[in-house]
């Protein structure tokens, strides 16, 4: 069974903030927030809530079904994740890149939505 977009999002945001290989404590604070407003059914939610517990790696479930809006809005949260602890590491740009090209974005479009998030420039 595919998991659900909530879930989908949770998993990336997830996996941009442990790209660096640590999970710093705004970037936990923001998964947690973002856990706790999702539509999450109770397995999904102790799934989602594992991600803090455990490094998870990008995967590209559920990415093909996304529209390009949410695909847009996936790839603009990431790179606000990858810069929330002031630093975006070379392991966290790199992440982007993958999902870059796992959301099938242009590097355009990358470009642009890069641009409109301070301290991120990956492509």
């Amino acid at each position: 069974m595919a998991e659900s977009q909530f879930l989908t999002v949770i998993r990336i945001w997830a996996a941009m903030a442990w790209a660096d290989g640590v999970l710093a404590e705004a970037e936990a604070s923001a998964l947690r927030r973002l856990i706790t407003g999702a539509q999450l059914d109770e397995a999904e939610g102790t799934l989602a809530r594992s991600f803090l517990e455990n490094r998870i790696d990008l995967g590209d479930e559920g990415l093909a079904e996304l529209s390009p809006d949410a695909k847009h809005g996936i790839y603009r949260a990431a790179c606000r994740m990858a810069a929330l602890d002031r630093e975006v590491a070379q392991s966290e740009r790199s992440m982007l890149v993958r999902l870059r090209d796992a959301l099938g974005l242009t590097l355009d479009s990358a470009r642009e939505i890069e641009a409109g998030v301070p301290g991120v420039t990956v492509s």
